[in-house]
């Protein structure tokens, strides 16, 4: 990793449930099958009672325009459960049962909405699960917490028999004295791996219900990425085109005018080479300054179209290149450890290149922080400055940034209060 501050010195895939075999080693898992059906016992009742009070309420006042509306919060109760109980499997997944709905566009009625989310499978999906979960999970939570506090109690026999006013009866004998009691403790402990396996499958199997009904079917998720390729493909084409009219646009008002003036200089001097010498080298001399100024231009174009040292040393160096041309003090915190795919370095690129540009246009920042890292096989770029904040997230150098890295299947947000600064995050995935 490496931490760089340039300072002007005038001016900063869902895993899969399997039954492992039996062994000492499984503690963690069989603590977080524990977890996952304490939980599921909770939010089982709760369930049940949202679903009865919901299917009840609402049918009972379905012939009044109120029942619609009763209706229309009954569904997004059941979605709220839904909800939760894709953050319960995340006990056991190691992350939540990842959600997708039909948007509903913002300001739309109440009718509006009903109607989408009728229409919606999801929104039946979470109505099914609310009432598995409210009877048959309840079940499956209740088998596995009675298994657990039948063998713990047993291995923790000899610790508190004494204090029973009768004998403790575990079905084939009584104990009523320790060595009784430590034989009971010894058949617990054979029992606690055996209980842990029950208990395993139970979690396979209340997962293998709630997963197909919590998340995306095949088909909708297919739907949506077709959708959201379309955009973003289509997002790529318009900021290409208009990046392509910008170049036409600065050749055209910048380096073709140079050439143009060069050229007249140099016929000028031409002319006057045998009549008037001292005019024709003053007239030599300013066609030089335009050649030197076309020539700055062309550069500082083409380092706008694909800058050389991104090719020839990395995104690293082009940033550090980039913070060294700025007049504020820019630190950059830079953590990726090897080359990344052209495309995805050039889009990297230019989110500092334009979030540079406008700390220095318009933000009145004093100081810029440049972070690069890469996580979990995705390039995480934030540029953040201490400025007045306020920057409009729909400005035509944004959309564009936003374009580009949507076409490489990323994100770009903006955030940027008032008084606190503007910070851009981007995320593009690079692995293979």
């Amino acid at each position: 990793m490496t931490d760089t501050t340039h300072d002007n010195p005038t001016m900063a895939m869902e895993p899969t449930m399997t039954l492992r075999p039996l062994g000492w080693r499984r503690l963690p898992e069989w603590g977080r099958d524990f977890a996952f059906h304490s939980v599921g016992f909770v939010t089982s009742i709760v369930g049940f009672c949202v679903w009865v009070t919901a299917v009840s309420v609402t049918l009972s006042l379905l012939v009044f325009v109120i029942g619609f509306a009763v209706a229309l919060g009954s569904f997004y109760a059941f979605r709220w459960f839904a909800r939760l109980e894709r953050h319960r499997a995340a006990l056991v997944l190691g992350e939540p049962i990842p959600e997708r709905y039909h948007a509903v566009p913002r300001g739309s009625g109440w009718f509006h909405r009903l109607k989408l989310m009728a229409k919606d499978p999801a929104t039946w999906k979470d109505f099914t699960w609310t009432l598995l979960c409210g009877t048959l999970g309840f079940a499956l939570s209740l088998v596995a917490l009675m298994l657990w506090g039948l063998v713990v109690g047993m291995v923790t026999l000899p610790l508190w028999f004494w204090a029973l006013p009768e004998s403790a009866n575990v079905g084939i004998y009584e104990v009523d004295n320790l060595p009784l009691a430590l034989l009971t403790a010894a058949i617990g402990v054979v029992l606690l791996p055996v209980c842990g396996w029950v208990v395993r499958a139970l979690t396979i199997a209340e997962l293998a219900l709630m997963r197909p009904l919590l998340r995306a079917s095949r088909e909708q998720a297919l739907a949506e990425r077709v959708e959201v390729l379309t955009t973003t493909r289509a997002g790529a084409v318009d900021a290409q085109a208009a990046e392509l009219q910008r170049i036409e646009r600065d050749l055209h008002d910048g380096a073709q005018a140079r050439l143009v003036a060069l050229a007249m200089n140099l016929g000028m001097a031409e002319d006057k080479f045998d009549s008037d010498p001292e005019t024709a080298r003053e007239l030599l001399a300013e066609a030089r300054g335009e050649a030197k100024t076309a020539l700055t231009e062309l550069r500082d174009l083409a380092r706008g179209i694909h800058p050389p040292i991104l090719s020839d040393r990395g995104l690293e160096a082009a940033v550090t290149a980039l913070a060294a041309r700025s007049p504020l003090a820019v630190t950059i915190e830079a953590d990726v450890p090897e080359r990344m795919p052209p495309s995805i370095e050039a889009a990297a690129y230019f989110v500092v290149a334009e979030a540079l540009a406008n700390a220095t246009k318009h933000s009145r920042a004093l100081r810029v922080l440049v972070r690069l890292q890469l996580v979990d096989a995705r390039l995480v770029v934030e540029v953040a400055d201490d400025g007045v904040g306020g920057a409009d997230p729909a400005g035509s150098g944004l959309v564009g940034l936003r374009r580009r890295i949507e076409a490489l299947d990323g994100e770009l947000h903006v955030m940027s209060p008032r008084s606190s600064g503007t910070t851009l995050h981007a995320e593009v995935p690079c692995g293979s």
